[in-house]
Order: C-alpha cells, then structure tokens, then sequence
C-alpha cells in the first residue's frame, strides 16, 4: 500500500501552497489590469476605426465590411428595422468608465447598452449573467445609418470577472491544501498512538491514550482499542503472576513434607539424590516466581552496597561446599545500587551455580565502571562455540548437549538471570575468556543522587 510519509506530506503542502500562491496572483493580475473588461469591452480605438471604414463607405461596401471586422468577439451591424428595439437592461453610456467612448465617438454615440443573455442568443448560467451579456454601442454613421456593434466574452466567466477555469483551479487547490491540512492534522494523533503504544509494557504503569487528541470517530475508536488492549494484557500477566505465587506456595508446602519422609530412607545414596531433588525443584520454583515478579515489575527496591553482599554471600555459598573463589573487590568504599535483594543473590547464586557445574570453578570479581557495577563470575571450562552463546539464554537450554541431569537444574538459570538483570535496568553477557572457560558479567547501574 502507498504511504506518505512526514516529509512527502510537508512537501505536498507546500506545493499545494504554491499553487494556490500562484492562482491568486495570476487572479489578482487579471483584476488589476482590468482584463476581465478587455475580454468584453474593445478598445476606443477600435471602435472609432470601425465607425469611420464603415461611415466612408457606400451602401454596398459596408455589407462586405461588416462582415470583415465581425468575428466571435465582436459583431457589426447596420440597423435596417429602425422601429425594432433590443431587449435592454440598462444604458450604461453615461457611467464613467464609458467616459473615452463619449469623448472619442461625441455625438455621433446614440447609446451604449447591455443586453439580456436570452436576447442574444448566448445560452449561458444565470449565474455569470453580469458579467457576460453583450455590451451593444449604437453609432450613427455620417449618412445616418446607425451601426450596432456588439461584443461578447468568448469564454466564461465567473461574477468576479476571472475565466471559470481559473476560478475552478483556484478553488480546486484551495480544497486540496485543504485536505492537505486535514490529513496531516489527523495523522498527528496517530503518530502520538504508536509512540504510547511502543511505551507499553504489560508489567509496568499503564500508558495514558486519553489525552491522544482526535476528532474522527475511526481515531477515537482506534485508541480506545489500544486502551482495552493494554487493560487485557495487564489483567493476563497480574494472573499469571497471581497463579504462579500460589502454585509456588503449595508446592513449598509438599516439598517441605517430602524432605521430613526422606530421613526414613535408609540408602545415604538415595537419600542424597532424594535431597537433590527437592532443591532442584524448590530452585526452579523460586526461579520462576522472581521472574514473574521481573515481568510485572513487582520487584522490590532498596539501596545496597554490592561489595558487602556479595562478599557474604561469597561467605555463605563457600560454607555450603560450593567451589567458589572471591577475588578483586573495591577497597574502602560502597558500591550503591537501587535493585531487589532477593533478586540479586539469586543472579550471584545462578552465576555460580552454573560456573561450578560446567566448569568446577567460579571466580567472582567485582568492579565500578563508567558508573557500572561489573559483577563478574569465570569458570575454567572448556567454554562454548561462540555462535551458541546467544542460545544460552534461552528457557531451558543449557551448555551440555545432553538433557540427562548429571549436573541438575532445568536450563533455567541463564534466562532468568537476564530477566532480572533487565527488569532493574542492568544486563548480563557471556563471552569466552582468553585464557579458557567463560565469563560471565552482570552490569547493574549505580545509585546516584539527583539535584
């Protein structure tokens, strides 16, 4: 489909301007150098030299000259019936702008007359009746005889004395500037739909579409559309995220009660593996449940210092059996953060979690960076092709190619790192580090204070 867009319409409203710029100056030289009348009324000149061919003429001479000097602009005729009167409207010989006639012609001027349309047999509108019946001058000649000469518009014209095809060009652009206008003034509200549109997010504050301003009903039903469209949405996702709370809730509640039977198992192997897999399930539910507070924006905010979280949880994570080492930490200073407690040790916690699976290691680290705080977690693995790093972030993939759950979890911990990295206005990468294994980077924006 053709669309125009901003600046072919900008473009078309100023040739459209243009025009209509150069219709009117064309009319209004047309008015002011009295063409309209040129077309209708002849010259004095001519008239005088017309009445005297005709008054040194003989009789039969000036039936040939009276058919010389007549054309479809002017017609000459000698007044044979001298009883016959045209149907006449008014006499106009005395008004001033016949002053040169009167004062060229003198007496020998009988009467200068306009006639009725119908009379002359010109079939024109009643509406163009002022300005194109025929103007009759009346003259008598030297001998007596009275010449009738008479002069018609050959084209039509409107009451303002313009030719009806620049008055219709004239209104014509008029009506397309018009629509020009109306066009862009009812694309404005549309453009302003798409950008309220492309702020909408089901998991934050709903975007204001009243205050769109239009006047066509197609607009207005369009936005409101939008509007019942984001309400939907919104409903769908506080549902999701209702629904997901409470299967977490319960299922806790069942796992709780399992893991209280497992002691009754008397194989340690089995007990072990029994374990295992109560918080593996437990995990995947936490998982899921931050991400679906992530996805409706129902994280918490507080103001941390990373450098003291992340040491204890360092602490805690070691303390567990986890093969997890801290190293470079900013000396003698905070760095400040305005993010989610729980989130972020479940980041820190996956980070390790799948640094120690795949890679029997983790290496935190943690640096300040152009107002970034860098939390970094390497491992020394065999790392990944580069083209299926991107892959990792997807729900349920992991780096091994087998789904067997030698090394637990569900795939999980990657995408739900970035969803909460994300949801507080940080990011996380994955790259292979120089020197063997992956490294892993969570950047989280620091807190500062605003005038």
């Amino acid at each position: 489909m053709f669309r125009l867009g901003l600046s072919a319409r900008v473009l078309g409203i100023g040739v459209t301007f243009l025009l209509t710029a150069w219709i009117t100056l064309v009319a209004l030289y047309y008015w002011s150098n009295g063409l309209s009348r040129v077309a209708t009324y002849p010259s004095t000149t001519q008239i005088l030299t017309i009445v005297d061919v005709l008054s040194g003429a003989d009789p039969q001479a000036r039936e040939k000259l009276v058919m010389a000097v007549s054309s479809s602009v002017l017609t000459a005729e000698i007044e044979r019936d001298m009883s016959v009167e045209p149907n006449i409207r008014e006499h106009m010989e005395y008004l001033p702008e016949f002053s040169d006639y009167r004062n060229a012609l003198g007496n020998r001027l009988i009467s200068i007359r306009r006639l009725d349309a119908a009379g002359s047999g010109a079939r024109r509108p009643r509406l163009l009746a002022v300005v194109i019946d025929p103007i009759e001058f009346r003259v008598r000649l030297n001998d007596g005889a009275v010449a009738r000469l008479q002069t018609r518009t050959p084209f039509i014209v409107t009451l303002f004395g313009l030719p009806a095809g620049l008055g219709a060009g004239l209104v014509g652009t008029l009506f397309a500037l018009a629509a020009f206008i109306l066009l862009q003034r009812e694309i404005r509200p549309l453009a302003k739909l798409a950008a309220a549109v492309d702020r909408m997010d089901p998991s934050g504050e709903p975007v204001q579409l009243a205050n769109i301003p239009s006047r066509t009903p197609e607009t207005i039903a369009l936005v409101k559309a939008f509007g019942r469209l984001q309400n939907r949405l919104q409903s769908m996702i506080s549902g999701r995220f209702a629904l997901i709370s409470g299967v977490q809730h319960d299922v806790r509640s069942f796992a709780t009660r399992l893991r209280l039977r497992i002691d009754h198992i008397s194989d340690p192997t089995e007990r072990e593996k029994a374990i295992r897999d109560i918080a593996d399930m437990i995990d995947l539910l936490d998982n899921a449940l931050l991400t679906a507070r992530a996805g409706v924006g129902a994280l918490d905010e507080e103001l941390l210092d990373l450098v003291a979280l992340v040491e204890q949880e360092i602490v805690d994570l070691g303390a567990s059996g986890w093969n997890v080492a801290l190293g470079s930490l900013p000396q003698g200073r905070e760095l400040l953060v305005l993010a989610d407690r729980l989130a972020v040790r479940r980041i820190l916690a996956n980070l390790v979690d799948n640094a120690v699976k795949y890679g029997r290691v983790a290496n935190v680290a943690l640096e300040e960076h152009q107002g970034m705080a860098i939390l970094s977690v390497r491992d020394s693995g065999p790392g990944i092709a580069d083209d299926q790093i991107a892959l990792l972030f997807e729900p349920f993939v992991r780096s091994e190619p087998s789904r067997a759950r030698k090394t637990g979890g569900a795939g999980l911990g990657l995408a739900v790192v970035r969803s909460l990295a994300e949801a507080q206005g940080g990011a996380v990468s994955v790259r292979n580090h120089a020197h063997g294994g992956l490294i892993a980077e969570l950047s989280l924006p620091l807190f500062q204070l605003k005038n």
